[in-house]
C-alpha cells in the first residue's frame, strides 16, 4: 500500500485531485458528499481519489500475495462483485494486485481481469497506467 500510495499522491498533485487512505463510505460522504452503497457496512477501501472538477471518484483496493491458495480465488470473486456493484453507482473501482501467489491462481485472476475494467500490477503503475485513465 505504501508503494501504491506514492503513485497516487504524485498523480493527485500533478492532476489537481484529492485522495484519502482507508476511507469508509461515511468518510467519503463527509469529505466529498458522494454516497456509496457498499456490500459490507464497515467496508473500507485502501484509497479513494476524487476529482473536484467533475465530482467523480475512483476507489482502490491494493494487495500483494506471496503464496497461492483459496484466499486468492475468494478475493477475485469478491472484487468482481464489488466492481459491478460500484459500476452501477457510477463509481470506478481499481484493483492493484501483485505477487508470486498469482502464478498458482492465474485462472481466477484472468477471469477477474476480463470482467473488471481496471486490474493493475506494480509494473503497470511504474509504466504510467494511472496517468492514462480519464480523471
Amino acid at each position: 500500500e505504501n508503494i501504491v500510495e506514492s503513485f497516487i499522491s504524485n498523480l493527485c498533485k500533478k492532476k489537481g485531485l484529492e485522495y484519502i487512505s482507508q476511507p469508509r463510505a461515511t468518510a467519503i460522504k463527509n469529505k466529498w458528499s458522494v454516497n456509496i452503497k457498499v456490500d459490507k457496512s464497515e467496508r473500507s477501501f485502501d484509497f479513494a481519489v476524487f476529482n473536484p472538477k467533475n465530482k467523480k471518484i475512483k476507489l482502490f483496493e491494493v494487495n500483494f500475495y506471496n503464496g497461492g491458495g483459496s484466499k486468492l480465488k475468494a478475493v477475485c470473486g469478491e472484487f468482481r462483485d464489488l466492481y459491478s456493484e460500484l459500476k452501477e453507482q457510477g463509481i470506478e473501482f481499481i484493483w492493484i494486485t501483485d505477487g508470486l501467489g498469482w502464478h498458482e491462481a492465474s485462472r481466477p485472476l484472468e477471469e477477474t481481469y476480463s470482467h473488471n475494467e481496471y486490474v493493475f500490477n506494480l509494473n503497470m503503475l511504474e509504466s504510467g497506467i494511472l496517468d492514462s485513465l480519464s480523471w
